[in-house]
């Protein structure tokens, strides 16, 4: 077992200094979080004075925009609110962010520092319908600055009001990201150095592991993954120091680049090295980086995208030199080829910053993947959205200058914020498909912080062009309609071609996508990463489709002869010794080779599998086939005993 760690953390939750603190409400008791840490009530956060309704989980649209988050005040109760448990000085300006239902939602909020007179915020239905939903901001103003524990409470008239956050602008007594060590995500090779404290994560934005520490109880050949949690950014993942390893960067011996050797802390002089100078197949720990036999195999190149996807090389003789995450199995392990599982990213531990410290932060933004909607699609040409991120500064004499290094399909809402820090609105507008990068330099007396903003957008796919997809390739695909669900095989098709949704769990309900899918269900925004799976073409979902309140007749086409070509289709077949059917829907059927079948055609890594739907009578096939001028969706109906085909308007009786 691993050694228990000495290296401790501390994280503040309070600390004097200039700046901006902001609090997300996480119940209806107005319990609250600073960034990634959990106020106390004792030292930090709120005391409830009179209990909400109810607290929401928000959600976060395909543009990027969150809403219906935050504590519940309801029509028709007392109202609700709390006191802070700190005392700010000279309070300048306070942030309410909220949102309504839809098309109501009256009342106002008010706010008190210290013994000063309250102020107020009227909140009135939203001026456009559905609108209500969206989180956005309010503000009071002191022209005088104000000192006192803040107090807040709100009477609502109609419906509901959902606060989500509360920002204060003070001269001290508040918490920022600069008082709080962390580790951020690297997004270039040059951000890592010598003896940087580094959590390896996972890049495909939606899982919430890390790589933990070898177990030689629990890491037979690889090292398993432990739960942790990411900001909603995927930009920061919470500290967990027994899972971090030690970077050292050291030339190959013998060699002239440098390469990093990775040492896990608890274990002390143990390295990370793939197949452990041993055997083969492993991600293991040794107490060397080199030998004579297996070559530099503790010693790893490592190369970092924009959008922090991370491909680790390992400079031994192994077969399997990629470092990468295995979502199968929720472990992390070398493999013999850099896409074959999913790749890795890395957060480096970064230093609090003194108080004294002029400097200004703000998060990494990353719009992820988006869907072009071109001409002929659905809906208008191209795409666009819009993200607020909080900027913060600490001792700054001067405003904050904003500008964009590029600005072509990027913008941003200001060219000038308070020295303390404001919010920031970046969009973009796209009409082609491609991956987009720019930088948002952010510089005020002396310093300056850039900002890396990124999207990356892409045009949806018939099912013929998405099997040709490369893996981890993320995929948008046109409506399909499902075939057969079995299990977490869903069988989809278009009028292009065949493909497989292998069905995961969806991290926002806990349960899988493909809940309550039934054959004949019409998909749309079905979205996910390829995977061609030894010859099966796959997309492993990762984010929930819309099901059609409507179903399409889904029928077998009626073929003569498959290939490797029909993986995944629906088909009518007379099998014969070249297939190997297998009753893997537990139909209970005993095939006779002879008669036709329904089946769905698989590959198992080397040879064509007929997975058995239904069997049918070889005199309907062939008496029928004749009659019918397009065999491709003939209706096989049981009725009374009796075998009837129908197609079109015409019932055919064997």
């Amino acid at each position: 077992m691993k050694k228990p760690l000495l290296l401790l953390l501390l994280v503040l939750c309070a600390h004097a200094y200039a700046g901006i603190t902001t609090y997300q409400f996480t119940s209806l008791n107005w319990a609250s979080q600073v960034g990634a840490t959990k106020c106390d009530g004792k030292t930090d956060g709120w005391v409830c004075d009179q209990q909400a309704s109810e607290y929401m989980t928000g959600r976060t649209d395909a543009q990027g925009r969150l809403y219906s988050q935050g504590v519940s005040v309801k029509t028709g109760t007392s109202g609700a609110g709390a006191t802070s448990v700190l005392s700010f000085t000279e309070v300048r300006r306070i942030d309410f962010n909220f949102c309504q239902n839809s098309s109501k939602g009256r009342g106002v909020i008010y706010v008190q520092v210290g013994d000063n007179p309250y102020d107020s915020i009227v909140i009135n239905k939203p001026a456009t319908s559905g609108s209500g939903i969206y989180l956005r901001d309010s503000i009071v103003r002191f022209e005088t600055p104000q000192t006192g524990k803040i107090r807040f409470w709100i009477t609502c008239t109609e419906n509901a009001i959902n606060l989500n956050t509360i920002a204060i602008r003070a001269k001290e007594g508040g918490t920022n990201p600069f008082t709080q060590p962390s580790f951020q995500l690297v997004t270039n090779t040059d951000q890592l150095r010598d003896s940087d404290l580094v959590i390896f994560g996972v890049a495909d934005g939606v899982t919430n592991m890390i790589m933990g520490y070898y177990d030689s109880e629990v890491s037979k050949n690889n090292i398993h993954a432990v739960k942790a949690k990411y900001a909603n950014n995927r930009t920061e993942v919470e500290p967990n120091m027994e899972m971090a390893y030690l970077f050292h960067e050291m030339p190959i011996p013998g060699g002239t680049d440098n390469e990093w050797v990775i040492e896990d802390i608890g274990y002390g002089g143990l390295y990370l090295v793939a197949d452990g100078g041993r055997t083969k197949n492993k991600l293991t720990l040794w107490d060397k980086v080199d030998s004579p036999s297996y070559g530099a195999f503790g010693y790893w190149d490592i190369d970092i995208a924009a959008n922090g996807e991370a491909v680790i090389t390992n400079q031994g003789t192994s077969e399997r030199k990629w470092l990468q995450y295995n979502a199968a199995d929720q472990l992390f392990g070398c493999y013999g080829d850099a896409n074959s599982q999913t790749k890795v990213a890395l957060y480096r531990y970064t230093e609090a910053k003194g108080t004294d410290d002029p400097a200004i932060a703000a998060p990494f933004v990353n719009f992820g993947d988006i869907r072009l909607v071109k001409s002929g699609d659905s809906g208008n040409s191209g795409v666009s959205g819009s993200r607020v991120i909080p900027v913060n500064g600490n001792k700054l004499t001067e405003a904050i200058a904003v500008r964009l290094a590029k600005g072509d399909i990027f913008a941003v809402n200001a060219t000038e914020l308070d020295q303390d820090g404001d919010q920031l609105t970046i969009s973009f507008t796209a009409s082609e498909e491609g991956f987009y990068t720019d930088t948002v330099i952010l510089s005020s007396t002396g310093v300056t912080h850039k900002v890396p903003v990124m999207v990356n957008v892409i045009a949806v796919k018939t099912v013929a062009e998405a099997v040709q997809a490369k893996d981890f390739e993320t995929i948008f695909l046109g409506d399909v309609v499902v075939t057969k669900k079995y299990d977490k095989y869903i069988f989809i098709r278009d009028a292009t071609g065949s493909m497989l949704i292998y069905d995961t769990e969806d991290p926002n309900t806990g349960k899988p996508y493909g809940q309550g899918l039934e054959n004949g269900h019409v998909l749309t925004n079905v979205q996910g990463r390829f995977k061609n799976y030894f010859g099966l073409p796959e997309i492993t979902p990762t984010a929930a489709w819309t099901v059609g309140s409507t179903k399409k007749e889904c029928l077998p086409e009626v073929v003569e002869k498959v290939d490797s070509s029909d993986v995944c289709r629906y088909v009518t077949i007379t099998p014969n010794n070249e297939y190997t059917i297998v009753d893997q829907f537990n139909t209970g059927i005993d095939v006779d080779q002879d008669q036709p079948i329904d089946a769905i055609v698989m590959w198992a890594h080397d040879a064509l599998e007929l997975w058995v739907v239904r069997q049918n009578s070889q005199s309907a096939i062939n008496n029928h086939k004749s009659q019918i001028t397009n065999p491709l969706y003939p209706k096989k109906i049981f009725h009374n005993g009796q075998i009837l085909i129908k197609y079109e308007d015409k019932t055919y009786q064997l």
